[in-house]
């Protein structure tokens, strides 16, 4: 590992009281660089390095990990370039994740990164919302692809019951109908000052 981001992986994970091992480490800061490689000819990430990807968006993929229990089935749509998805999965390998992405060379790059990194716990679908697995999940997320009011109700659809549904926003957000509410919600900077907000909405408050 290149000790510079190796460092700047272990202070962020310092940070967010997140255990990696050593083989775990790497295995993020891999998917970073493949990233940052085929971000040269496919528009993944507006980062321009592994440290930007990491103080950027891994950190979304910490936040994440402490709002989703054990063992939970995790469905990320317009997963994008994996991000926060891949990682998050990477470093919790008791989930399984199914990642939701409609265009083709994003879908290519998901898939050539789950198998690099042997990530048997991820599925690729190529859809724009999985609508297909209505029902299936024990969490729903999705980041910058949709505005909050619209995720919400999509996401809703997608978790079984009592399953949770993960909004990002930039700052504490409450959906217009009050009889849903928030379960548990977290607040954090990233490495450049960008604030973000997250989320988690319990299915059963919508019936």
């Amino acid at each position: 590992m290149r000790e510079d981001e190796a460092a700047c992986l272990a202070r962020l994970a310092e940070e967010w009281n997140f255990y990696l091992t050593p083989e775990t480490a790497g295995r993020v800061l891999g998917f970073c660089r493949l990233l940052i490689e085929w971000n040269a000819g496919v528009n993944l990430t507006g980062a321009q390095s592994v440290a930007e990807v990491i103080g950027e968006h891994v950190v979304d993929s910490f936040a994440m990990a402490r709002l989703i229990p054990p063992r939970s089935s995790v469905v990320d749509v317009g997963a994008g370039g994996g991000l926060p998805g891949l990682p998050l999965a990477i470093a919790r390998p008791d989930l399984r994740l199914t990642a939701v992405e409609p265009r083709a060379k994003r879908v290519a790059f998901l898939r050539t990164a789950v198998r690099e990194f042997q990530l048997a716990s991820v599925e690729v679908v190529r859809e724009r919302t999985g609508v297909s697995a209505r029902g299936s999940f024990e969490v729903a997320a999705s980041r910058a692809t949709f505005p909050p009011e619209e995720w919400l109700g999509l996401g809703l659809g997608l978790v079984r019951p009592q399953g949770l549904v993960l909004v990002f926003a930039g700052q504490a957000w409450q959906p217009e109908d009050p009889s849903i509410r928030v379960a548990s919600a977290l607040s954090y900077v990233t490495a450049r000052g960008r604030a973000r907000w997250i989320g988690a909405f319990c299915s059963t408050w919508n019936t």
